[in-house]
């Protein structure tokens, strides 16, 4: 595949993928409104304990087959179905062991409704099994249209099925029936679209190539759902389901700012990344891309977050949800922060270096674990603190040991920088002007005010401080519109991004109400 055909399939991946994910995020944010005014925060809870236990299942039933199948070279009928086999046998039994185990899982945690909830989202990994490789090929061959239109469907689907249950009182089963109708709508698109079946293949050779490798995957997913989920654990077994929903719905508007922004193409970025793991200096030149391409949209919408919470969340999402401001503001700052090491995974798979990463997340899980259990008796501000402080010293050290293992210079982060300092003035001006002139205005009004003030004082500030990254994204965007211009590379429309594919997504939808502050923040 030429540069130029490289990165017009990576340009028009982008393209169906920021629909998709505007489209979807838009149906799922509007969906988390209406319920959240239905549920209280001992709901999401529950749920989002739920879906921790879920989340840990799903990284094993993958085994990291649908990422080795996007970055082999060489792929085969052989190959595809041994991957498919593989995946769905072990989504299986994981569901069959978890339906077994609810019970006592819900002894262990003191939430006796938790049994159920657990049983019936155990189906959600048979959906993630059977749509894991279908995904991945459609990824592989850049089918970003039919992934865009197949996402969009099953969020909508499953966000009407669960918005008429709350307003029914269906409470927590509202949620879990979005998780299961989004699950199933998309295994049976994928499939109808895929054009693939596989055959009765099962060789036990190239299971083992597949599963070696993805083992270094599935190691460092593990690390990272230790992580996330292991704080989400602490706070249901040392506090309560209503402070994890607290908690959860904090890290939930963050998600959805996260999709809406930085993830606009994270699917385009595995495939476009394998295919230049060959080419380093265009592989370094895409990993300074993807920081600042990130930062344009997350540093301000981060900030603007963190500055406009304590009126945006009771204004959003009633009175409930009042307490989780403030928490909130302090995870929108930490994901912020996240964008300058949320690529480097990505990097590393593509050169073949995963050793690095692997010590550097058990170090940060480590020390995330233990912020979590110290802090979390103290309530969850210190809790959301002690994690930004973690953020600060991690992303220089992850920077240091990028330049030494792969060669990334560290000066690949300036261009990024300049992008948060034009946001940094944004959101110093909206604060002043808020508590100056506007705190005596409606919430409406105020947040509609402010959210003008922002992007216009952001535009500026990215002119007189980020000047050459300003122009050379317009120029991006007027050759991806005009589809034809330089064709040197493909890093100006490409971002990494990692994870397996999975059927429906599932860990990252139920309103997302169990997702982190970072994605994969580490």
């Amino acid at each position: 595949m030429t540069p130029k055909s490289l990165r017009q399939r990576a340009a028009a991946g982008v393209i169906w993928s920021a629909v998709q994910m505007w489209l979807v995020r838009a149906t799922t944010a509007g969906a988390f409104i209406i319920i959240s005014r239905q549920l209280q925060p001992a709901e999401f809870g529950l749920v989002a304990l739920a879906m921790s236990v879920i989340a840990v299942l799903q990284l094993l039933s993958d085994s990291g087959m649908a990422t080795y199948l996007i970055r082999t070279q060489d792929l085969t009928e052989r190959h595809r179905s041994t991957a498919f086999w593989t995946t769905t046998a072990l989504a299986v039994l994981l569901a069959g062991v978890l339906a077994a185990l609810a019970g006592p899982l819900a002894h262990l945690f003191g939430e006796p409704d938790l049994a159920p909830v657990l049983r019936w989202l155990s189906l959600v990994l048979v959906l993630t099994g059977l749509g894991s490789v279908p995904t991945a090929l459609m990824r592989r061959d850049m089918r970003f249209k039919s992934l865009a239109v197949r996402g969009t469907i099953a969020t909508l689907v499953g966000s009407v099925v669960a918005i008429v249950l709350a307003l029914a009182g269906a409470g927590v089963w509202a949620l879990v029936a979005q998780s299961l109708v989004r699950g199933l709508v998309n295994v049976a698109i994928t499939w109808s679209v895929v054009r693939w079946f596989p055959r009765f293949v099962l060789d036990r050779r190239e299971a083992r190539t597949m599963l070696g490798f993805g083992s270094k995957l599935l190691g460092v997913d593990l690390l990272l759902q230790t992580r996330n989920r292991s704080e989400e654990f602490i706070l249901a077994g040392m506090g309560s389901s209503a402070l994890l929903g607290l908690w959860s719905v904090a890290n939930r508007l963050v998600k959805i700012l996260q999709e809406t922004g930085s993830s606009v193409v994270s699917t385009v970025a595995t495939p476009a990344f394998a295919k230049l793991q060959d080419d380093r200096p265009r592989l370094f030149r895409a990993y300074e891309s993807a920081l600042y391409t990130a930062g344009l949209v997350m540093f301000p919408a981060m900030l603007f977050l963190a500055v406009t919470s304590p009126v945006l969340v009771p204004f959003l999402l009633g009175d409930q949800w009042a307490q989780t401001a403030d928490v909130a503001q302090i995870v929108a700052v930490t994901a912020a922060l996240g964008v300058f090491s949320q690529f480097d995974r990505a990097v590393f798979v593509a050169v073949g270096k995963l050793r690095p990463e692997v010590v550097m997340v058990t170090g940060i899980v480590v020390v995330h674990i233990a912020i979590v259990l110290l802090l979390v008796p103290h309530g969850l501000l210190w809790v959301a603190t002690g994690l930004l402080l973690r953020t600060l010293v991690s992303v220089p050290i992850r920077q240091l040991v990028i330049q030494r293992t792969v060669g990334i210079p560290v000066t690949s982060t300036v261009k990024a920088l300049r992008v948060l300092a034009a946001a940094v003035v944004m959101a110093v001006v909206v604060w002043g002007v808020d508590t100056l002139l506007l705190h005596s205005l409606a919430d409406w009004a105020r947040l509609l005010l402010s959210a003008v003030l922002a992007g216009t004082v952001y535009l500026l500030a990215l002119v007189v401080l980020a000047r050459p990254v300003f122009r050379r994204v317009l120029g991006d965007v007027r050759s991806l519109r005009r589809r034809r211009g330089p064709a040197a590379d493909v890093t100006d429309v490409t971002q990494v991004a990692s994870g397996p594919a999975s059927a429906g997504g599932a860990t990252s939808e139920v309103l997302d109400v169990t997702s982190d502050a970072g994605g994969k923040r580490a």
